[in-house]
């Protein structure tokens, strides 16, 4: 009798525990329920996200045309300057088949002192293309004044290596160019400018003779599920982008849109890209 009175108060006990605890949890609103069970686990999600890349698993982005899947895998940023010492990327998988120069030249000219020297340019391209010379003239004054008037500058340049896994799903052409996605250059949360995978692609089936440089970066799919892992790079110049070390930068794809409707655009809240901080580095 005593073992049975022992075995009833304890039950009691335990359904008495699961009233208050049922109580307690009632009394919550629904958000402060959401936080207490999330609270923890997502700030052990973020960390690990920006700290512990081995815990990293890769986004899945479809392109735009709805045909291929990106996994954006890891990714690495190089200063202009050490791009010519470093041997991770190969020679002849950038566009122009050689390591780009540490000091990248770029001719600039001064087409406002022209202006100035010369009326009847002034008058051309003030009136675009329609007053104070021919289009033929206009050639043969080019030919004549502007090496006069250009010279070769050095431009900061960053370039961004990006490892992908790109995968086929029908649905569309299986014949693509892989540098769909665009790099967009951040800072206090508006986008400074962007700019298209342009320069390194390491596996090109397209390298020989005039078609090398239109056709690099496109690639044949076999089948639907056909897959490559492959590293795409892009070139960022200080004379497009303010290269300060503020800026943030992010990879992926814009929604179609409008031109007028671009400034609505922000990559850092939009689930077709990724910073790149969020990804480990490429090894």
């Amino acid at each position: 009798m005593k073992k049975k009175t022992i075995v009833l108060f304890s039950a009691i006990l335990v359904v008495l525990i699961v009233a208050v605890v049922a109580i307690e949890r009632n009394s919550k609103s629904p958000m402060d329920r959401f936080l207490e069970t999330n609270q923890s686990s997502g700030q052990l999600l973020l960390a690990a996200s920006k700290s512990d890349k081995s815990n990293y698993t890769p986004k899945e982005i479809i392109n735009n045309d709805g045909n291929l899947k990106y996994e954006f895998l890891s990714c690495e940023l190089i200063d202009d300057k050490d791009i010519a010492t470093q041997t991770k990327y190969k020679a002849e998988y950038f566009i122009e088949g050689k390591v780009p120069p540490s000091d990248y030249v770029v001719k600039y000219t001064d087409y406002d002192a022209m202006a100035r020297d010369y009326p009847k340019f002034d008058e051309y391209r003030e009136s675009n293309c329609e007053k104070g010379m021919t289009e033929s003239e206009f050639n043969e004054f080019m030919r004549e004044h502007e090496a006069e008037y250009s010279t070769d500058k050095h431009v900061k340049t960053k370039y961004l290596f990006v490892r992908c896994r790109i995968t086929y799903i029908g649905n569309g052409r299986s014949n693509e160019f892989l540098n769909g996605f665009d790099v967009f250059v951040m800072r206090n949360n508006a986008v400074l400018g962007h700019n298209e995978i342009d320069c390194y692609f390491d596996h090109p089936q397209h390298t020989e003779g005039e078609e090398r440089i239109p056709d690099f970066f496109l690639y044949k799919f076999e089948k639907i599920g056909d897959s490559i892992e492959c590293v795409l790079g892009c070139r960022l110049r200080g004379d497009e982008f303010d290269l300060s070390e503020e800026n943030k930068y992010y990879i992926g794809f814009r929604p179609s849109m409008s031109y007028s409707d671009y400034d609505q655009f922000n990559p850092a809240v939009d689930y077709r890209c990724i910073e790149i901080t969020d990804m480990p580095k490429e090894s």
